[in-house]
């Protein structure tokens, strides 16, 4: 009778366990694994084409924000024109000409703003032209570099003869000095050059209205005519600033160039 009783506890008992036997070992022991079953799992395919689209993303925004860089030529045919305010700086005596403190003293800033739009610049100094005065002794030199590299803007910089009236602008709380490019008309693709100086000249009026003055077409008596833009349609003549322009306001300008030649150079690549 007491073993009959004793199986019958043993049997309800079994019977009352049971459900908790079967849910600990349906139900994971901790919450990672409850998580990692939930997870749909990733084949290696998919994985791999995850990876390919992601590095495909990256290389499509890499190539979208850096651009080829473009390639400038920049001279100086009237190397020793000179600005007086920069001289009185530097206790020189006041002139229009000098030797060393010139046009020629801003290639460094010429460079460094290029390089900050992606123009490479190559500078032809005073020390490769000698005393180079005028157009003629110069062409030999700029014929050869030309000759030997491909460049996208050439342009041959010079100073204004014309007072800060005419060759300063005032925009908000800064000045600039102005531009003007020459086109010599005494040659067959002159048109090429003008055309190109036209989009210079308005890609610097939409950064800075009224930096640029145009265009000053050059032909005639008494005039060069070509200067020396026969060499290139990609050849311009500009003109910074004149002899008032102080080096703040010839700095800024520059920094201007570099931006307007950018946008003009690359305006084809760059999305609508």
């Amino acid at each position: 009778m007491a073993k009959s009783l004793k199986n019958v506890v043993s049997i309800l008992l079994l019977l009352f366990l049971a459900p908790i036997i079967i849910a600990t070992v349906q139900t994971p022991l901790f919450p990672q694994q409850m998580q990692q079953t939930e997870t749909k799992e990733v084949t290696p395919k998919e994985e791999s084409s995850a990876v390919v689209y992601a590095a495909q993303l990256e290389t499509k925004t890499a190539v979208s924000e850096i651009l080829e860089p473009k390639k400038a030529f920049v001279y100086f045919t009237h190397s020793q024109e000179a600005y007086k305010p920069i001289l009185a700086a530097k206790g020189e005596k006041i002139a229009t000409y000098h030797p060393e403190n010139n046009i020629t003293s801003f290639q460094e800033q010429i460079t460094a703003q290029f390089a900050l739009h992606q123009l490479e610049a190559d500078i032809l100094g005073p020390e490769s032209t000698g005393d180079a005065k005028q157009y003629h002794s110069i062409r030999p030199f700029v014929q050869e570099a030309i000759g030997q590299k491909k460049y996208d803007i050439i342009l041959d910089i010079h100073r204004d003869s014309a007072k800060a009236n005419v060759t300063t602008l005032r925009s908000g709380e800064e000045s600039y000095a102005k531009f003007i490019f020459v086109i010599g008309r005494e040659h067959p693709n002159y048109k090429w050059n003008e055309q190109l100086a036209q989009n210079l000249s308005d890609q610097l009026n939409k950064l800075v209205p009224g930096i640029s003055r145009g265009i000053l077409p050059r032909e005639g008596k008494g005039v060069d005519g070509v200067y020396n833009q026969d060499l290139s349609q990609n050849l311009l003549n500009v003109e910074l600033g004149g002899i008032e322009n102080n080096e703040q306001e010839l700095n800024r300008s520059i920094a201007v160039l570099a931006k307007a030649l950018s946008n003009m150079l690359n305006e084809k690549e760059l999305p609508l």
